[in-house]
């Protein structure tokens, strides 16, 4: 069954909330006859969805295999250490789920759930299950206590709540958390991230390279909100809270550590979902484009706009984002392949709004021959005009130099050509004259360059 939940496509066994409730009845009826068929049915109809679809909700799941294991000790069929092993198999399986999603499950806790309440596991499930795999076998009477105390969990804290899940539209209305909510359980899961990125960094195993993405993503992807929501908040975190930078970065430090940090998480992310990379490469391109200033900085001695631009290069150029550019969305011409579209997507927003650090971007990105290079480039030159962008030992659109001294080179180079035709003829007067170039976005109010000191 699929419930379209805006931009995304939920695909559940069930057929609805009914199909649950009476799922839920026949797998907890008590007695011999028909209730007894009843149980066994709800398990075969779930052996029959695993089937169909090989990832279940892990509880939902657990709930099938313990009741199995029920059903046919009951039955007396099975010899006593086929059934000892039917009960321990079960048992380990559901301790070792929910102990590797206990995390998760206690930060993203729904919003139907009672507040008051915390997800606390028995602390004799757990040592059943070191007994079973690290040491002997227990013996079936302790097995057959441990399946029930496992199944008397999973009622409390999964299938006696299905009914205010349902209530609250959970299944039903998409988009259960608001904005505040999805904001404070992404900034856990950055956070978490982060701490185990590191341990992973420092304990230099190949095989651990990605846990920690693949949890985080799994966690973003848990989210009962619709994923245009998730994504806005999650962008916005990473770029306009500036998390993925350095704390207390200065102009010109290396990048080289915050790559290594976030870039398998980022990767992953646009893994899962095709759209991320370009709203995520929109957004830094409008925050390295803004015209206004943090605080008294200029925009181009800017640290966050620097370390934004060494992102946006990294991502568009480097082998590492390779095959994330190419399958970053189906391009509509069949001439130009995906991150050829990209490309052409990122130089499009930046002669939008040309500024420092998007013409620096746009450089950079032309260095390297390309199709349509010489036709960008035309219009880079354009762009550029005849506002001097290059610095000592650089090329192109570099650094530019402090406020003061590139002041101090205009009068400069007015006063030689004022004194260059002095005593020669006199200039014939013109009038208003083009020049070629984009006009460049200015604030209302603001004092034209080389007019700040006029006395």
């Amino acid at each position: 069954m699929g419930v379209c939940m805006e931009d995304r496509l939920v695909v559940t066994p069930w057929r609805g909330a009914e199909e649950l409730r009476e799922l839920r009845r026949d797998l907890f009826s008590r007695g011999e006859g028909v209730e007894g068929d009843g149980r066994g049915r709800a398990v075969g109809k779930i052996f029959a969805w695993r089937l169909r679809k090989a990832e279940l909700p892990l509880l939902l799941e657990s709930t099938a295999d313990l009741m199995d294991a029920i059903l046919q000790d009951e039955q007396d069929r099975l010899p006593h250490n086929a059934l000892r092993l039917l009960y321990a198999t079960a048992i380990s399986r559901f301790v070792t789920g929910v102990s590797d999603t206990r995390t998760e499950l206690s930060r993203d806790r729904p919003s139907w759930f009672p507040p008051e309440k915390s997800l606390q596991f028995p602390v004799t499930l757990l040592e059943t299950r070191h007994c079973i795999v690290h040491r002997h076998l227990p013996s079936l009477a302790e097995l057959k206590r441990a399946a029930k105390e496992s199944l008397d969990w999973l009622w409390e804290w999964y299938w006696s709540h299905l009914d205010a899940a349902f209530a609250s539209g959970r299944h039903d209305e998409p988009g259960s958390l608001g904005s505040a909510e999805v904001r404070g359980r992404l900034q856990g899961v950055l956070k978490t991230y982060v701490k185990e990125r590191k341990s992973e960094i420092k304990s230099k195993k190949v095989e651990r390279e990605m846990k920690a993405a693949e949890g985080a993503v799994a966690s973003y992807l848990f989210l009962d909100a619709p994923r245009s929501r998730t994504e806005g908040v999650l962008v916005e975190l990473l770029v306009e809270e500036t998390t993925v930078l350095p704390v207390d970065r200065r102009l010109g430090t290396s990048m080289s550590g915050a790559f290594l940090i976030w870039t398998p998480f980022l990767l992953a992310l646009s893994e899962s979902a095709s759209s991320f990379l370009r709203t995520l490469l929109d957004r830094m391109i409008s925050a390295i484009s803004a015209t206004t200033s943090r605080g008294t900085v200029r925009p181009e001695l800017d640290p966050v706009r620097e370390g934004l631009y060494e992102w946006l290069l990294h991502i568009l150029s480097s082998q590492e984002w390779h095959q994330a550019r190419q399958r970053s969305k189906r391009p509509r011409s069949r001439s130009l392949n995906a991150e050829q579209k990209l490309r052409d997507h990122v130089l499009g927003l930046c002669f939008a709004a040309p500024t420092f650090w998007t013409l620096k971007l746009v450089e950079a990105l032309l260095k390297e021959s390309s199709p349509g290079q010489e036709g960008w480039l035309r219009i880079l030159e354009a762009a550029k005009g005849d506002e001097p962008m290059e610095s000592e030992g650089v090329q192109g659109v570099a650094p530019e130099p402090g406020g003061e001294e590139m002041e101090v080179q205009a009068v400069e180079r007015a006063r030689s050509l004022s004194l260059s035709n002095e005593g020669a003829t006199v200039m014939k007067m013109r009038g208003p004259q083009k020049k070629i170039g984009l006009w460049r976005p200015q604030p209302i109010g603001m004092i034209p360059k080389g007019w700040e000191h006029d006395e």
